[in-house]
């Protein structure tokens, strides 16, 4: 097949859905299709904040065998507003969509990953080349953007609502990351059968703790002697990290073995220093941002892992990649969450769960799994078995690559 895709963030970024875009890619031309992708030049707000990749980057290239074209984008290091991210958004969807409009090639399909612009841009473009649309939502907007209440005029909203209704009925199929996604577009009268559930994927073999020198890794970041329950990923205000603050801090008074382990970076960072030195948590250690291969080592030197997510009708049918990758490590997972995630979890029998995010039931989670190491080990395994059977790269490029041929097809 030969397959465009449009999507704002591509390589070099490695931030928001570039990942995912840039693996599934990868494995498409592996497969013999023939793939061109219309980008941007980095701007994703975390890239511009970071500042480590450059914006400047060719126009064009070939990327692991695949055709890739770049247009400007807007992108700012201040802030993220809501007109700041509607500008991003905005120039790509114009500039992609020229870019795209204007390529000489026919495609047999064209797949436009979210967010809702990308959209926007692949139903202007399939109506006027006639390509076949694939709408890959790893966002729902515009729920999305109220939720978090970036997006609060009512005729915008209303304008929203009205283009994402246009995208979905355009396109031939709908990719889902989460089976709530599936529920949340059904609901606004698409079609089951034209919605495919291909969540984010992980590689079993990277996270598998089995491989890795544990207690080397202890020695390196000084955790011995401690019982460690770590949060890696983004610190994002979403995730609710007060609570795992709040947590630490019941459980400091109760056993001063446990280290709770903070590895990353995002905007709730000077909130949780606040708080840490405020409360005095000794027990508390933020280790900075490491490089995605050295996630699974950190994962396996953990004893458990902690997960949180603020409540609301988004974050009730969202599931943040890392908990794919929890899973993978074969560790115990204390989660509190409602919605999709409380579902896998409880599914996969791996971890203990909040509802309601209690700091209190959460601390108890903790003292159960320390006083029981061998059943944390046996839901560890648990987890790890379900990540293997439900979000394995491979199983799921497959169902990505079939969803694309359908899309074709039609």
């Amino acid at each position: 097949m030969k397959i465009l895709f449009l999507h704002q963030h591509f390589y070099p970024e490695t931030v928001g859905t570039s990942t995912r875009a840039v693996e599934i890619v990868e494995y498409l031309v592996q497969k013999g299709h023939d793939v061109t992708v219309v980008t941007g030049i980095p701007s994703h707000p975390s890239t511009m904040r970071s500042g480590e990749v450059s914006r400047t980057q060719p126009r064009y290239e070939n990327f692991r065998g695949a055709k890739l074209h770049r247009v400007w984008t807007y992108g700012s290091n201040k802030p993220d507003t809501f007109l700041r991210r509607m500008a991003a958004y905005g120039s790509f969807m114009v500039l992609g969509f020229l870019k795209a409009l204007f390529l000489r090639e026919k495609f047999d399909v064209l797949v436009a990953i979210s967010p809702l612009p990308n959209g926007i841009a692949g139903l202007g473009l399939s109506l006027l080349r006639g390509w076949p649309l694939m709408f890959d939502v790893c966002d729902i907007w515009p729920d999305c953007a109220i939720a978090v209440q970036m997006l609060r005029n009512p005729i915008l909203i209303a304008l929203a609502k009205w283009a994402e209704k246009m995208v979905y009925k355009r396109s031939t199929r709908i990719g889902v990351v989460t089976r709530g996604f599936i529920e949340n577009i059904a609901a606004k009268g698409v079609p089951r059968e034209k919605i495919r559930l291909l969540p984010d994927w992980v590689d079993p073999d990277i996270y598998d703790s089995a491989k890795i020198n544990r207690h080397a890794v202890r020695e390196e970041y000084g955790l011995n002697n401690k019982y460690v329950i770590s949060f890696l990923g983004n610190f994002g205000l979403i995730m609710g990290l007060e609570t795992i603050l709040e947590t630490a801090r019941i459980v400091r008074d109760t056993d001063p073995d446990v280290l709770f382990l903070f590895v990353g970076k995002g905007v709730a960072q000077p909130m949780m220093e606040e708080k840490i030195a405020r409360w005095n948590l000794t027990n508390v250690r933020i280790i900075p941002y490491q490089p995605r291969a050295k996630v699974p080592a950190l994962l396996a030197a953990s004893d458990a892992l902690i997960v949180t997510y603020m409540k609301n009708e988004i974050t009730l049918i969202t599931v943040p990649s890392k908990i794919y990758e929890y899973m993978s490590s074969a560790r115990p997972i204390v989660a509190g969450v409602a919605g999709v995630i409380e579902e896998i979890l409880t599914e996969a029998g791996c971890g203990l769960v909040s509802r309601s995010r209690d700091p209190e039931e959460l601390a108890r989670h903790i003292s159960y799994l320390k006083a029981h190491p061998q059943e944390g080990h046996e839901m560890g395994k648990r987890g790890r078995q379900y990540a293997i059977e439900h979000f394995a790269f491979l199983k799921v490029a497959e169902a990505y690559e079939q969803t694309v041929a359908e899309t074709a097809q039609k």
